[in-house]
């Protein structure tokens, strides 16, 4: 075979191969296009449904018992479970356990058109809760340490066959935060609901967005708390097949940083300010310099084990932590300066100590300004 036909050979198969990629990359990618994903979003009808008001009647009457299953409600899809978190109050974050306990509004509604009754009109019966008779979606949330509730849950249903079912709540949930920005640390503490067996192909969440909300005020002290945020999505569970829905609401938390910078950081500032004074004491005062030094480092001693209840009790340092080792740093440089007095006024080293002095009234500020910012700036 000559030279040109082997090259007109090696270029066919590679145009054959350049078709076949390209074939089956557009038939992957119009499978694809066609094959309906469980993150579709719900339809339209469903949505507006599950948003519309709630508005109970007295004189609403209840669904028939004989038309409540324990089957999942016919739909041509998953069933759309509209969530809404609604916090009544906000208690306490600790540092320590990093759980919050709040006193919660659960709300869950979906669309059950065997229990349509087009005599109820545009309002909702309030109804015995039919547990262990009609299907309803099971929910669990992430990491909840305790659980408590006020009354009852409340189940009503609206003409279209809309159930509303609610309950009052009074949960502590641990939702890992880092405290590492203490007290300037700003957090999104999170609330996970899941359903407990149903995967996406039986049930998809939808955020109610307008019964998600915050109370004013809280009893919460020492934070800021921001509107709730909430998003529905599906995603994956460890050590579960399949995939899920999955409904996450967010409270923005801040921390009122006011008061630790006057009840802690000032407090701190003037003792390492009582340590600067070794270096405008002359140095013929040795005693003196080294009882302020020595009472500098004793008083900071002190203010910090006093400190040990308020800061965050955790494994790792924060700023407020290196604020606080840097601070110590200069007010034990104070008295080694003054125990470097001790030893140098003895010899003729007079010069040593004021060029010392010197450098200690301007370098001892500078310093201070560094520990500053290399704690709360940087």
């Amino acid at each position: 075979m000559t030279l040109n036909a082997r090259r007109q050979e090696a270029m066919l198969r590679l145009a054959l191969v350049v078709l076949f990629v390209s074939g089956a990359a557009s038939g992957g990618r119009a499978a694809a296009e066609d094959a309906p994903t469980a993150e579709s979003p719900p339809p339209l009808d469903v949505v507006a449904d599950l948003e519309r008001e709630i508005k109970p009647r007295s004189d609403a009457t209840c669904p028939d018992p004989k038309v409540y299953s324990m089957t999942r409600p016919p739909s041509d899809g998953p069933t759309v479970v509209g969530i809404a978190i609604f916090f009544q109050d906000v208690a306490t974050l600790s540092d320590v356990d990093q759980t919050l306990d709040a006193d919660v509004y659960v709300v869950a509604r979906w669309r059950d058109p065997r229990l349509r009754d087009p005599e109820r009109g545009e309002g909702s019966a309030d109804c015995p809760l039919p547990e262990g008779r009609l299907w309803m979606p099971l929910l669990e949330p992430d990491s909840l340490r305790s659980r408590q509730a006020f009354y009852a849950p409340r189940f009503l249903v609206d003409g279209r066959g809309v159930v509303t079912w609610g309950r009052r709540l009074w949960v502590k949930v641990a939702s890992p935060l880092d405290f590492r920005d203490f007290p300037l640390d700003r957090h999104g503490w999170k609330m996970t609901l899941w359903p407990i067996e149903s995967r996406s192909d039986e049930v998809v969440f939808h955020p109610l967005k307008r019964f998600t909300g915050i109370n004013d005020p809280l009893s919460i002290q020492g934070w800021r708390v921001g509107p709730p945020r909430s998003e529905a999505r599906i995603a994956s569970r460890i050590a579960r097949a399949g995939r899920y829905a999955r409904f996450d609401v967010t409270l923005p938390l801040e921390r009122e940083w006011t008061y630790h910078a006057w009840k802690l950081g000032l407090p701190l500032t003037l003792i390492v300010l009582m340590a600067y004074g070794v270096y405008y004491i002359p140095s013929s005062a040795v005693a003196q310099q080294i009882g302020l030094g020595m009472t500098a480092m004793l008083t900071l001693i002190a203010y910090m084990l006093t400190l040990g209840s308020t800061l965050p009790r955790i494994s790792y340092l924060t700023r407020a932590d290196r604020f606080f080792v840097g601070s110590a740093v200069l007010v034990f440089l104070g008295l080694v300066k003054a125990l470097m007095t001790t030893v140098l006024v003895q010899g003729p080293h007079e010069q040593r100590l004021q060029r010392a002095n010197r450098w200690g009234r301007v370098l001892y500020p500078l310093a201070m300004l560094a520990n500053f910012v290399l704690a709360f700036v940087l």
